[in-house]
């Protein structure tokens, strides 16, 4: 029987999640589907109840549910319960568990572009689910970490040092992770920053359609969250079928050739 997973979000149809799954069950010869959900709030109860009933073994969620979703689970994993975010979910013992492999990618990004953050002063840009992963993500990795939001409100207390935009102070920032959905396509010219405040520093864009983002394109050194997508998308797959991916550079570049090329 094929096993039905998807990814639950709004406004997704410029997504390539369904691009990795379909060529890793074909590699993996795995016996999976992998769908786009693009659905209002009020339709999620409705697939978390088909997902406990069996008609899906378990969903990948983005924006902007990664925290909304939480009210309709059973449990949370521990690392879950830190960020207060999900991407993961699945059954698990008759419970449907909440997951978030988010964390995974993102370290797994920062690895394999070689970057050390410990005692560097980051720069979080924005404060919704990617923002929390990165934030516990680099608090473990010990980061010096700011997160940087238009207006502080009572949710933006999850983090310990968090500013408006009017008070960045370049001369003091190491690293920016641009984690806000400003300059995704279509938008492709917008940026959350004006290029004076990067000019001269290394913004980690968790964007990764387009490839390369206006604020990457401002920047001394721009990169994408392309190997975080992916890497997210792997742990996931590691979840649900209970096995070890390795994620080789052979493997990457050829997920990175179907994203694009296909």
């Amino acid at each position: 029987m094929t096993n039905k997973f998807g990814l639950i979000g709004k406004n997704i149809i410029y997504s390539k999640s369904p691009k990795i799954h379909r060529f890793m069950a074909e590699k993996l010869n795995l016996e999976m589907t992998y769908d786009l959900f693009d659905v209002e709030e009020e339709d999620l109860p409705k697939l978390v109840k088909q997902l406990r009933s069996g008609v899906f073994r378990g969903f990948n969620v983005t924006q902007p549910y990664k925290q909304t979703i939480i009210k309709y689970l059973d449990e949370l994993t521990p690392k879950a319960k830190r960020i207060q975010a999900v991407n993961t979910i699945y059954i698990k013992n008759d419970k449907i568990i909440g997951d978030n492999t988010d964390y995974d990618g993102f370290i797994g990004l920062l690895l394999t572009h070689h970057i050390d953050v410990k005692d560097k002063h980051v720069y979080i840009l924005g404060s919704g689910g990617a923002a929390k992963s990165a934030y516990i993500a680099l608090s473990d990795l010990m980061a010096n970490v700011t997160v940087v939001v238009r207006k502080i409100t009572d949710e933006t207390t999850f983090f310990n040092k968090v500013i408006t935009y009017d008070q960045i102070n370049p001369k003091k920032v190491d690293l920016y992770i641009q984690t806000t959905p400003i300059g995704t396509y279509p938008n492709v010219f917008d940026s959350v920053l004006h290029a004076d405040y990067v000019k001269h520093h290394t913004v980690i864009d968790l964007i990764y359609n387009p490839p390369v983002t206006q604020i990457m394109k401002d920047s001394h050194l721009g990169i994408n969250g392309l190997n975080m997508l992916i890497i997210q998308a792997l742990k996931s797959e590691e979840i649900w079928f209970s096995r070890k991916i390795e994620w080789t550079t052979l493997l990457m570049n050829a997920l990175k050739e179907v994203i694009y090329n296909e």
